[in-house]
């Protein structure tokens, strides 16, 4: 059995690529900075480029920002006996969004902006959410939990901090995930839970609450683990891992297109360094990942590279736990192309650490997939939202607006300039451009 050191409940990723490149560089590790006090780092956000927002904690339960350079900001800080238990996530309105609660006490979801003294904090709410994914409509997806730990639902958050589900599972399924795909549904992975041999099933979710059974995994890959989040990848298949799934138990990587159709791409040989707790697409239209490793056993976790077709990479071991950390890690791609991550456990003085892997990748490119409103007259401000939209500027038919901003990585405003014509609209970043397919009509 391996060692888990992070709580359950994880951001889902989706990047836009291009065709799969290689960069067959060797990569490079370091660690950004070691947690000490605030210990047990589960993951972040990139709010704006070179500034992530996190969260931490076992005695002591923070909000956080960090740069690449290691300087850390405490945004909130709960007592003993609560959780920050849900990644931040941007709303478009520019404040990050998390939620917090403690026993069986209802959830507080609440806000901050990237100085300390901002959290905004909502009315308390029945079922906890966990927010996995800013959506088009301007609210965040998320699975919650009912008083007593079921049931669990998928639910959206509204920038109120109002808790609102969209569907309910059976008792005794717990959902890690759940993700937006561009087809306008929800799909994610329901597992049977706390069991010593779970079971599970991916699933689809309409706007409207029907759940569709998707896929039945076979009995015994999960053996009480926690999948790794679904995501959609730039090509529209999903990706996901299963920490004891394949024929050696030891972790299997694999795709499902929406329609439910399995294919396996990698399984981890006999080995103690195995189990994927983290997958994403990066900007070379590979997947990445780390494995948790068996712990208990003498095992490491490891950073590695996936093709699509199958074909693994190792980038680094964490053969020093006492100087990089041990996973479980999580970790993304930033703007600038490195990956960032949370390490949990070891380290410097066991409280975990961030580390920055460079594997020589480009940098994002941006994925622009919704706009609202459809039209209006110049002075419209729009909004946009897709992925890695980080340092945006914006065209209107090839104008440029005439004024943009952002509010994380999801949402850029901008206003319809002065003698703009009907047409699309393209988002340029450092990593690239994005154009949509529908138009926007010009009054």
């Amino acid at each position: 059995m391996r060692t888990s050191y992070i709580r359950a409940g994880v951001a889902s990723l989706l990047c836009a690529v291009a065709a799969p490149l290689d960069y067959a560089g060797q990569a490079s590790y370091r660690i950004v900075r070691y947690m000490d006090r605030y210990d047990q780092p589960s993951g972040f956000t990139e709010g704006s480029p070179g500034l992530f927002y996190g969260i931490a904690g076992s005695y002591t339960t923070v909000g956080f920002t960090i740069t690449p350079e290691g300087s850390m900001t405490i945004l909130v800080s709960y007592p003993t006996g609560y959780s920050i238990f849900s990644l931040f996530m941007g709303g478009y309105n520019g404040r990050f969004y998390s939620a917090a609660g403690a026993g069986n006490n209802p959830a507080t979801v609440f806000s901050v902006m990237p100085v300390p003294g901002s959290e905004r904090v909502y009315p308390p709410q029945n079922n906890w959410p966990t927010m996995t994914q800013t959506l088009p409509d301007g609210q965040m997806l998320a699975v919650a939990v009912g008083p007593g730990a079921t049931p669990w639902y998928v639910a959206k958050v509204d920038l109120n901090g109002t808790v609102k589900t969209i569907a309910q599972f059976p008792s005794g399924e717990y959902l890690p995930v759940v993700t937006y795909a561009d087809d306008g549904n929800y799909y994610g992975i329901s597992q049977t839970t706390f069991a010593t041999t779970t079971t599970g099933y991916a699933f689809r979710v309409s706007p409207s609450g029907s759940v569709t059974k998707l896929y039945d995994f076979p009995g015994g890959w999960f053996n009480g683990q926690f999948s790794t989040p679904l995501f959609q990848a730039g090509d529209g298949d999903l990706y996901g891992a299963i920490p004891d799934g394949g024929a050696n138990k030891q972790g299997i990587i694999y795709k499902l297109t929406l329609d439910g159709e399995f294919t396996p791409l990698y399984t981890f040989p006999k080995t103690i360094n195995g189990g994927p707790t983290a997958l994403i697409e990066a900007s070379d239209g590979n997947l990445y990942g780390v494995t948790l490793g068996s712990y208990n056993a003498g095992g490491v976790g490891q950073l590695f590279r996936v093709t699509k077709s199958g074909d693994y990479k190792l980038l680094h071991e964490l053969s020093e736990p006492a100087r990089d950390g041990a996973c479980q890690c999580r970790f993304i791609q930033g703007s600038d192309g490195t990956f960032y991550g949370t390490a949990q456990g070891a380290g410097r003085t066991g409280a975990g650490a961030v580390f920055a892997l460079d594997a020589g990748l480009p940098k994002p490119a941006p994925r622009l997939q919704e706009f609202t409103p459809k039209s209006g007259p110049a002075g419209t401000r729009v909004r946009l939202w897709g992925q890695n939209l980080l340092s945006a500027s914006v065209q209107f038919n090839g104008a440029a607006a005439s004024a943009v901003s952002n509010s994380g990585p999801n949402y850029v405003w901008a206003t319809v300039p002065a003698g703009a014509g009907s047409g699309p609209i393209t988002v340029s970043t450092p990593g690239g451009a994005s154009t949509t397919r529908v138009i926007f009509t010009v009054h």
